[in-house]
């Protein structure tokens, strides 16, 4: 009688191990320690991989992974933790890495293929990247407690002229090049007395009393004390110069599904906003 194939296979895999795993006899069969052993660790190997396929069936679904994601500070106040927070409800099993950066240098990271997404302002290089309107804002003015200006429920733009003014740096390009248009069209001419590129140490500067700024409106949930925000107004020029956008960018080439699945997320916070 030829030996069943089980037995075989045991006994060649006892072989090649160079171990008995059974102990036998003409009644019982039972594993020796060696034997016990090596059928736990058979078990977890069965069951890693059973996993690794889920995760990995997760991961192809964009149900799992790791996500990139760029930002500007002014961003990491409401929105990104709006768009973080409803990504984590739908898909609790994709972590992520966040570097705060200036815009500039996220649009060459999203080049270099070193961030899935970035929160960025306009203009981008469509040729490349894609994007989506995030979050709309409007410009206020931020004034020190007591200012004059503060009685007022809208501040035009032409009283801004000759007084003490916290600017945008360049490094702030966005801000930077907008309200210097602004002040060009409108004819105004502020006395920068210091120029940073953060909004909490621009509003810093105007609590302390150094000067007024422009702001978005989004800085009023910092919470700055001693300081007034009022809407900022350009009679005669285009209201679309006094409207902003967050984008949402992304490399067009980048067809990761954890990616489009925080893109749909974000075009769902887009709708709520």
């Amino acid at each position: 009688m030829t030996q069943p194939p089980l037995s075989r296979q045991i006994a060649l895999l006892e072989a090649s191990m160079g171990v008995l795993l059974f102990q036998r006899d003409r009644r019982t069969v039972t594993l020796t320690p060696a034997g016990r052993y090596f059928a736990e660790e058979a078990r977890a190997i069965l069951q890693r991989a059973g996993e690794a396929a889920e995760q990995t069936r997760l991961s192809a679904e964009g149900r799992h992974g790791t996500l990139t994601i760029g930002f500007t500070q002014a961003a990491s106040y409401e929105l990104l933790p709006q768009l973080i927070g409803l990504h984590h409800a739908r898909y609790p099993g994709v972590s992520y890495v966040f570097k705060e950066l200036l815009i500039d240098d996220q649009l060459r990271q999203l080049e270099a293929g070193s961030l899935d997404v970035g929160i960025v302002r306009p203009p981008l290089d469509h040729e490349r990247l894609d994007s989506l309107i995030l979050h709309r804002d409007c410009f206020v003015v931020a004034l020190p407690a007591g200012d004059s200006l503060a009685c007022l429920e809208e501040v035009p733009i032409r009283a801004l002229h000759q007084r003490n003014y916290i600017a945008w740096s360049p490094l702030a390009k966005y801000f930077f090049l907008i309200l210097n248009r602004l002040f060009h069209d409108a004819g105004v001419r502020p006395r920068t007395v210091v120029s940073m590129a953060q909004p909490p140490g621009i509003l810093a500067m105007v609590r302390a009393g150094l000067g007024l700024a422009v702001v978005p409106a989004a800085m009023a949930s910092l919470g700055f004390s001693g300081i007034e925000l009022r809407p900022l107004v350009a009679p005669g020029i285009d209201s679309s110069a006094l409207k902003l956008q967050h984008l949402l960018a992304w490399c067009r080439e980048n067809q990761e599904a954890t990616v489009r699945r925080l893109i749909e997320t974000a075009s769902d916070l887009a709708v709520r906003t």
